[in-house]
């Protein structure tokens, strides 16, 4: 039951987390992520290679933060997850391309917001089982 409560608190605080970063700073997190995923694709010779790349650091942070016995390289994975969970963004505007109208807009932030705090979260819990 307390394992509940804590992943429970614990995705409350990543939601609002991310509902702060992309409701007042309007995916400025995404596009500075985005737009370094492309250069380093095209600085590496992956035409095509975005999704890749982005993958990659996102595995590559995953694995570093399940082996990492330092607590500040621990949390710092952390960090650099949240921010590569924005590929989740990404896929969305994959699947839903016109986000034109408020209503579509607003209900993909909300489900990139839900998707992305769930996995932050249960990449954290993963670690502690």
């Amino acid at each position: 039951m307390i394992a509940n409560r804590n992943f429970t608190a614990a995705l409350a605080f990543c939601i609002t987390i991310y509902f702060v970063s992309d409701y007042f700073f309007n995916g400025t997190v995404f596009y500075l992520i985005g737009g370094s995923m492309g250069t380093v694709s095209k600085l590496i010779g992956l035409k095509n290679g975005f999704y890749l790349v982005w993958t990659t650091l996102l595995v590559g942070s995953i694995v570093l933060f399940y082996k990492s016995q330092n607590k500040v390289i621990k949390y710092t994975a952390v960090v650099i997850i949240w921010v590569l969970l924005y590929l989740i963004d990404s896929i969305l505007y994959e699947i839903m391309p016109d986000v034109t109208s408020k209503i579509i807009r607003y209900s993909h932030m909300g489900l990139a917001i839900f998707l992305k705090s769930v996995l932050l979260v249960w990449i954290y819990y993963r670690r502690h089982k």
